[in-house]
């Protein structure tokens, strides 16, 4: 029976190879020994045999993967020395250890193995670096970079990170945390203040040789994916993701800034869009039911067709109106109780009175909108008594004040309940427009405002 494969990760010394000729065929010899550094990672060289699998990793100079390849030859000698031959089989591109420790599965790896030469690693480890090193696999971070020079579609070029007179360019943390692979939405300052086109990072942070007249040649390498339709930081600044981040300013000065995922994915759906694309389509009252009243809409329903939609559709509306949600969800069991509130036993039996939804916080002075998803599974009776006091009654809440008298709740300021005209419930429904005109009385349609999600969003 043969012998099962071990995976291996090598850290490799610049000179260990011939960089002037091409790197797949090459071998190197590493040997160990029993009196050697522990660092050494004689553990390893003692479970080498041939035909395991090996990552090589550059330690000097350019640091980075080199490639993978095997061990075609090992040899024990005298006094316990290990002599381990490899081949490298195939280059990858140069990723750092600080790139791979962006995957959780390989950051308590990478964190470990640092300073010793041998490590054996496992065969899910191996092949994900691999695919990580062939660009089949990305974890990339997204950044905004800001240049002047004229880009062309498919090609590469030299970013230095100084100024002529060697004076770090703003933002210049981020320089040092790129890495290959990593994604940039390219800007121009002078191209209309407009975000031009996308690409990535092909070369992190290196020295290039000594260049006349720049005083640090220290530089970063891109490639030049392709442009897009450009969109102004005036246009940018005007979308919820985006709004007000420093770099998106005309009169910022930010040669590189970090982005997150969410922002980087906005800046491409807005060059997609030619600007903003609204996120909401106000329903027109013939598509539900004509009101003459137009100024208390206390109620909203997002009509959305799918699931996740309807929570980001929220999350859009909230942040524009820069309110704090308070979420849950509908079901067939919810109760009025939930919304008005309950007595309750304490720990010692007494009584005490739990509040609702609506009564504990339509009152509160900040915008702590109540967002219910599924809001379709809700039996609409639970909302009778709500609607009754929007209709200008007074209701009897069974709750008791301190004299023992039972709470009254109207439309009146000097109510017990102060009712929040600026306060709403947000309800995400899956039911369509014939749906809800069916579902609903016309007294709860009458205080309630249908927005329509559009479904590309």
């Amino acid at each position: 029976m043969a012998e099962e494969t071990n995976y291996f990760w090598l850290n490799c010394g610049y000179n260990r190879w011939d960089h002037h000729e091409p790197l797949v065929g090459q071998t190197t010899l590493f040997e160990s020994g029993a009196h050697f550094n522990p660092s050494q990672g004689f553990r390893a060289f003692k479970n080498a045999q041939v035909g395991d699998q090996v990552i090589f990793y550059q330690v000097q100079m350019d640091t980075g993967l080199l490639g993978h390849g095997e061990i075609v030859s090992v040899q024990t000698g005298a006094q316990n020395k290990i002599r381990v031959h490899f081949e490298l089989k195939e280059e990858l591109k140069p990723l750092t250890s600080d790139y791979l420790k962006r995957s959780e599965q390989l950051e308590f790896r990478m964190r470990n193995m640092k300073e010793t030469l041998f490590n054996q690693i496992t065969q899910e480890e191996f092949e994900l670096i691999v695919s990580l090193g062939r660009g089949e696999t990305k974890i990339p971070r997204y950044f905004f970079l800001s240049e002047t020079q004229d880009f062309e579609p498919g090609e590469q070029y030299t970013v230095y990170t100084h100024t002529y007179n060697g004076i770090k360019r703003n933002g210049y943390h981020h320089y040092t945390q790129l890495e290959v692979g990593d994604q940039l939405v390219f800007f121009n300052k002078n191209a209309n203040q407009s975000v031009i086109g996308l690409g990535e990072v092909s070369h992190h942070l290196h020295e290039k040789p000594p260049i006349p007249g720049r005083t640090n040649s220290s530089a970063i390498e891109v490639y030049f994916e392709r442009t897009i339709n450009p969109v102004t930081l005036t246009t940018l600044n005007k979308h919820p993701k985006l709004k007000n981040l420093y770099f998106l300013q005309e009169n910022a000065k930010q040669a590189i800034a970090s982005l997150s995922q969410t922002q980087y994915e906005a800046i491409l759906e807005m060059s997609e869009n030619n600007g903003l694309k609204p996120q909401f389509e106000k329903v027109e009252k013939t598509h539900v039911l004509d009101s003459e009243d137009d100024d208390i809409k206390p109620f909203i329903l997002l009509a959305v067709n799918r699931y996740k939609q309807g929570l980001e559709a929220a999350q859009e509306l909230l942040q524009k109106t820069n309110a704090n949600p308070v979420i849950t969800t509908g079901h067939p069991d919810f109760t009025e109780d939930m919304l008005y509130g309950k007595y309750l036993p304490n720990e010692n039996g007494a009584l005490y009175y739990r509040e609702g939804f609506i009564t504990q916080n339509m009152p509160r002075k900040d915008k702590s909108y109540l967002v219910i998803d599924n809001f379709n599974r809700i039996d609409p009776d639970v909302f009778q008594m709500y609607l009754n006091v929007l209709d200008g009654y007074e209701i009897t809440l069974p709750r008791y004040n301190k004299e023992g008298k039972m709470i009254k709740w109207s439309r009146k300021k000097d109510s017990f309940y102060h009712f929040n005209p600026n306060w709403h419930i947000i309800g995400i429904t899956y039911d369509d427009l014939a749906t809800i005109k069916a579902k609903y009385s016309p007294q709860f349609l009458k205080y309630t405002r249908i927005v329509r999600v559009n479904e590309d969003n």
